[in-house]
């Protein structure tokens, strides 16, 4: 064991603690029972008018949410339909993507094809096509 601490003051408590949250603080009621240290001793004013009072409070404050509660009902319902709407342009452009990529293949296997077939090579024709893009730029910038 330590020789800071004694056999005998293992287990006992600090005193400064002690006095911190020793008899200084009285957690009883009149009555003698234990209370808790949060609960106000003010006396709470039960009377009708102040009952009416928070009712007519609680019920407005009700109203108001049910308000709010009514437009995000309605903002989510506006929102479903835009994003069900979305998805179907979404849709409809996917598939017509997807007809314009079978379109260009197709078109590029049949060009490849007629250049095959022709006795002008591939590169001889990119050079044409340069040329004329060459001579249309010519024209368009004098």
């Amino acid at each position: 064991m330590s020789t800071r601490y004694g056999e005998d003051q293992l287990n006992q408590r600090d005193s400064k603690r002690t006095r911190l949250f020793g008899s200084s603080m009285n957690f009883e009621d009149e009555t003698g029972k234990r209370s808790s240290p949060y609960q106000s001793s003010t006396h709470l004013d039960y009377s009708q008018d102040r009952l009416a009072q928070l009712e007519s409070q609680s019920e407005e404050q009700v109203g108001i949410m049910a308000e709010k509660l009514r437009s995000l009902k309605t903002l989510s319902l506006k929102m479903g339909d835009e994003i069900r709407g979305s998805n179907k342009t979404l849709d409809q452009l996917g598939d017509s993507f997807d007809t314009t990529s079978l379109k260009l293949k197709n078109t590029f296997s049949n060009m490849m094809e007629m250049a095959k077939r022709s006795r002008i090579s591939i590169k001889t024709w990119l050079l044409i096509f340069a040329l004329v893009i060459l001579v249309f730029f010519w024209v368009w910038i004098t």
